[in-house]
């Protein structure tokens, strides 16, 4: 694993690594995330909050993102509220590369709502227009996150696994769930909107271009 992720490896030298690690994890039932917990403790596990605020439902957007970061989220205050504050929880390098790409995400979709709440011409509440605008928006960017991870070279395909089971074990002990309560009404014109602009944003790509 090591030579198929060193940078000076010839591409012929990483497909053999990557064959031969796969041989091995085979052969003796290694998992992905054994790879990975070896080195790192729950010590290592860091919490940064954004420094961009909004509204709770924007959460469900980070939420799309920073699992292709190998991060987890959570948020703090009611989620329907418009002073929402965010949190990134992960190992130290995936969070450094992660909170960039989540404030300038947050940035753009507090503009957008603003813009969008300033010409909204809707019959229904704005903010059922908002929640189905945010919902659609996550389902886009989920889309093309995954599309960027499939149109990766095979040989890197390695390179992006799931989330480390120490940040995981970590927010299940850390982290609060508690049920919203909204008005069950839904904006399908909305949702196709926020579909539409989550697939088309594309800040998220220097990621991949890096790795």
């Amino acid at each position: 694993m090591a030579i198929a992720e060193d940078s000076s490896a010839s591409d012929q030298e990483i497909q053999l690594a990557v064959y031969r690690a796969n041989t091995l994890r085979i052969q003796y039932k290694i998992q992905d995330k054994e790879l990975y917990e070896t080195s790192t403790d729950r010590k290592d596990v860091v919490v940064k909050e954004l420094r961009q605020k909004g509204c709770g439902y924007i959460h469900w957007v980070l939420n799309s993102l920073v699992k292709y970061y190998q991060c987890e989220t959570a948020f703090r205050g009611k989620i329907n509220s418009n002073n929402v504050c965010f949190i990134i929880v992960g190992l130290q390098e995936d969070v450094d590369m992660c909170l960039p790409v989540a404030e300038g995400l947050c940035y753009y979709l507090n503009s957008m709502l603003s813009d969008l709440k300033e010409c909204y011409i809707g019959t229904k509440d704005f903010r059922i227009f908002k929640r189905e605008y945010l919902s659609g928006f996550s389902d886009g960017l989920s889309t093309q996150l995954q599309k960027s991870i499939d149109d990766l070279d095979p040989k890197h395909a390695l390179a992006v696994i799931g989330v480390p089971e120490v940040v995981k074990t970590w927010a299940n002990d850390k982290i609060q769930h508690t049920e919203s309560k909204f008005v069950q009404d839904e904006d399908v014109s909305a949702w196709y909107l926020g579909q539409k602009h989550g697939s088309e944003y594309g800040y998220f790509k220097i990621r991949f271009n890096r790795r």
